[in-house]
Formats: structure tokens, sequence, C-alpha cells
């Protein structure tokens, strides 16, 4: 394995170490300790990573990402944090996240070639994703019922969360993406996810329209903070 690579995953929790500080103070008193505890856990994960071979991979920052999460969770897991508790945290901490720390809407060129690579990334997800990767199907839209969209078929982050007995927490990960839509108007809507117990993860997008939440949807499953 690339030194770099698990340098440049490393250098993930270290840009996330300001807002997991913040919302490990939410839950603990011992916060600091609670971030340098997830910095070990998450250390230890980058050998036997999804992606660390392919940083630039257009899903491998979110596999990067909910791993910093899960390394994050598992440190307050072991000081008494329970499931619920740390996931409407999280999402409450996102929901409230500067504009920069979101990714620019695109042009409608812009995202018709961002399509066109999802789609080529997504065939050759099926040909030859590697153990633990995604392998997913994109496609176009009609420019009715959606713009773009496509279909996880097998999730990494559903993978790596098996390893350290964290699924209950995956839904969590899926919010976050409801966010990211409200945040840019993307109008993200899904029927279910793999971790939620559908076959697939059915991504659809379409600018401007009203979006619909998995936490709506399943409101036992992902618990938002009062008020959120």
């Amino acid at each position: 394995m690339n030194p770099e690579n698990q340098q440049l995953v490393a250098n993930v929790f270290e840009a996330a170490i300001p807002r997991l500080t913040r919302l490990a103070a939410r839950l603990v008193a011992d916060a600091e300790a609670a971030v340098a505890d997830a910095r070990s856990h998450f250390m230890r994960m980058i050998p036997d990573m999804a992606y660390v071979d392919k940083p630039t991979h257009f899903l491998a920052q979110a596999l990067f990402t909910t791993s910093v999460n899960l390394a994050m969770y598992l440190a307050l897991k072991d000081r008494g944090v329970d499931l619920h508790s740390f996931g409407g945290a999280m999402l409450f901490g996102l929901s409230r996240a500067p504009a920069h720390a979101f990714p620019m809407p695109m042009d409608e060129a812009t995202q018709r070639e961002a399509t066109r690579a999802m789609i080529a990334a997504g065939k050759e997800s099926m040909r030859s994703a590697a153990p633990g990767e995604d392998v997913f199907e994109a496609f176009e839209g009609d420019g009715i019922d959606f713009d773009f969209g496509y279909d996880i078929k097998s999730c990494a982050i559903c993978a790596q969360y098996a390893k350290y007995d964290a699924m209950e927490l995956v839904p969590y990960m899926c919010a976050t993406d409801d966010i990211v839509s409200e945040r840019g108007s993307q109008g993200l809507r899904r029927s279910g996810t793999i971790a939620l117990g559908a076959t697939h993860c059915d991504f659809r997008y379409k600018r401007g329209r009203e979006p619909r939440h998995l936490s709506g949807q399943f409101p036992d499953r992902i618990r938002l903070l009062a008020g959120d």
C-alpha cells in the first residue's frame, strides 16, 4: 500500500478534528481524549480500508469521511454514548455547518459531464470492484421524475461498518446525504437504502424539487434531535 495514499487518508481525520471535538463535547466531558482515541481507531482502520489505493475515486471521500465518523462513534460508545445520541448529534452538527462545507451546485453542462463520469465509473464497478468497494449503476433521468440517479447494489460503507459491528449506525450515514441535498437544493429522494433493509440504495436527484428525507420515512432508525 502506497504510504502517500495512507497519509492522504489520515489527513481526512486530521481535517475533521475541530468538527469531531465539537461533536464529542456535546456528549462527553473528555472531548479531546475521546477524539484522540478516535484517531487511534481510525489509524488502525486504514490498512484494511477500501479505496486507499484509489483516493481520487468519486466515492472514496464518502467512505473516508464516514470512517472518521465510525472511529468517533467507537470512541464514544466506549464511554457509554448510545447510538441515537451520537447519530442525532452528528446530523445536528452537519445541518449547521457553514456553506463552504458543502459542494457547490453544478451548472447543467458540468452536471452532464459529472453524470457521464458516474455512468462510466458504475460500469467499471460492476466489472471489477475490489472487495469492500461500492458496486453501482448510474444513469441519466428523463428530466421530469429525476435529472440523474444511481443505484448502489453493494455498499462500501456497509462493508466497512460491518467489520466493526456497527451496522446500526449506517442509517445515520445515509441521512447525511439528505442534508447535503437540502443545502444544495438537489431534491434527493430515496425509497430506502441497503442499511435500512432495501435491496439497493436508489438515489434520485431533481434540482429544486421538494426532497424526501429518510428520517421522515424511518423515524425509528434515524432520530433527529428535538428542534432539528
